[in-house]
């Protein structure tokens, strides 16, 4: 079996993979101050309620944008398989050809989901991550990441407006009925919703224009925790791609 690992900033993606298939997956809490001992428990528990055991495990690959994660990680990876574990670098096959002005800077998170994403569709692609840090990213139909753009999630937009008004209440993320709201809690529901929904179907018309892809009829790919604030009739949504990205980077790069 396979133990992918995918560290994002609030939460890392975990997936168990058996023949090339995603048979598993859950989420625990990223947390720099968690020692290596408290994460490889936290890890066994979890795979203990899915009836597997570290022994199940042969390989690990691991994505991180918490550098300060990347050796604990790595430990506990040596620790359950006795080898070193792939990690999402430079020098790693992943398919997708980077086309940025410094593709050492572009987030392990987005490449793995422009990965996956390209195994599904081999055509012009958008991907929306909807999570705390919401990107947007544009993989042509020659597998070439031409970059994206970084914005912040709904969960953010929700927090600023409550942190930074005096008598503005912290309201429930949902989707309104109704564009306008006729008390304070529902007119600001309905702001978030629609400022970040506008927010990032705009860009996403902003980018087909500019790539000129009209007659393209790009695939949108929406993942992520707040994927369903986005999801429509033309787009679709692909669950945990993340880690579909780091299996068939593992495919690529597994010893022969």
């Amino acid at each position: 079996m396979l133990l992918a690992i995918d560290i994002e900033n609030k939460i890392t993606n975990v997936g168990i993979f058996e023949n090339k298939k995603l048979i598993g997956n859950f989420e625990i809490t990223t947390d720099k101050n968690k020692s290596i001992d408290e994460i490889y428990l936290i890890l066994k528990l979890m795979l203990m309620d899915k009836e597997i055991k570290f022994s199940d495990i042969d390989h690990v690959i691991i994505s991180t944008v918490v550098p300060e994660l990347l050796e604990s990680y790595s430990k506990i990876s040596q620790k359950i398989t006795n080898k070193n574990p792939i990690i999402i670098s430079p020098g790693v096959k992943t398919g997708i050809n980077i086309k940025c002005e410094n593709p050492k800077e572009v987030g392990t998170d987005r490449i793995i989901r422009a990965v996956g994403a390209s195994d599904f569709y081999d055509k012009n692609i958008i991907i929306i991550s909807a999570s705390t840090i919401t990107t947007i990213d544009y993989i042509n139909d020659k597998k070439e990441f031409l970059g994206g753009v970084i914005l912040p999630g709904i969960d953010l937009f929700e927090k600023a407006l409550h942190q930074e008004s005096a008598k503005l209440p912290q309201v429930e993320i949902l989707r309104p009925n109704k564009i306008l709201g006729n008390n304070t809690t529902k007119s600001i529901q309905s702001g978030i919703f629609h400022a970040y929904q506008n927010a990032c179907w705009g860009i996403i018309e902003n980018i087909i224009d500019e790539r000129k892809l009209k007659n393209e009829k790009p695939e949108i790919i929406i993942t992520g925790k707040y994927a369903n604030f986005l999801a429509n009739d033309s787009s679709k949504q692909i669950p945990s791609l993340g880690l579909i990205g780091l299996g068939k980077v593992f495919e690529i790069n597994k010893e022969k």
